[in-house]
């Protein structure tokens, strides 16, 4: 029987590189922060939880009305780590594996959060990731067996090099290219603002 989902929306960090708030970028005139809540409730795969750093009040405003759960990491100033810490600790208690959903990419739908979940099911041991070629990440599914793992974790880095290291069973991958779109420098935001997004409410009636 495969254990609980907690799909976390990761969306502690300041975007310095951007420099301006991921959160509250415009995507279809709508926070990006809220877009991928909104997604993740949309997938209906386990409840969604949020986990916010820097300028939390402000970011908290953008869902304060989503059916979502919250957690603000304090420790947000060193990285991705000690965002991801947060999350396993709060699934641990839960007793739920981990999808981990970046609040900066924003291609992401319903249906590719679904397909992982579907992919992952019958291998609950196993992580589940996307992939496009040379990408090979979030959004991904982390298993209950890692969490002492990633506590270990330390500075700006994330759970990759957990997922191919040869001691658990290899990684299932989905191929997924909106994977590989996200927000992280100054033109990033005019791809984001040029493409053809898929709305959410068109997923939705599909």
């Amino acid at each position: 029987m495969s254990p609980e989902l907690l799909v976390v929306v990761l969306a502690a960090g300041a975007s310095r590189r951007l420099g301006t708030s991921k959160q509250l970028f415009p995507i279809d005139g709508e926070p990006l922060l809220r877009r991928q809540c909104r997604c993740a409730l949309d997938a209906h795969i386990g409840r969604v939880l949020v986990i916010l750093g820097n300028d939390a009040d402000l970011h908290r405003r953008a869902i304060s009305d989503l059916p979502i759960e919250l957690g603000v990491n304090d420790n947000w100033q060193e990285g991705m780590a000690a965002t991801l810490r947060h999350a396993v600790r709060i699934a641990r208690q839960q007793r739920a594996a981990t999808l981990v959903l970046p609040c900066d990419q924003y291609r992401i739908t319903p249906n590719d959060l679904q397909t992982l979940h579907d992919t992952w099911r019958p291998t609950p041991s196993a992580a589940c990731v996307s992939r496009w070629h040379d990408y090979a990440g979030p959004p991904a599914i982390l298993p209950i067996e890692y969490y002492g793992d990633v506590l270990q974790l330390q500075g700006d880095t994330g759970a990759r090099a957990l997922l191919y290291d040869g001691k658990r069973p290899r990684a299932l991958e989905v191929a997924n290219l909106r994977a590989t779109y996200d927000l992280d420098i100054p033109e990033d935001m005019a791809i984001a603002q040029m493409q053809v997004i898929p709305t959410l409410q068109a997923e939705r009636h599909e």
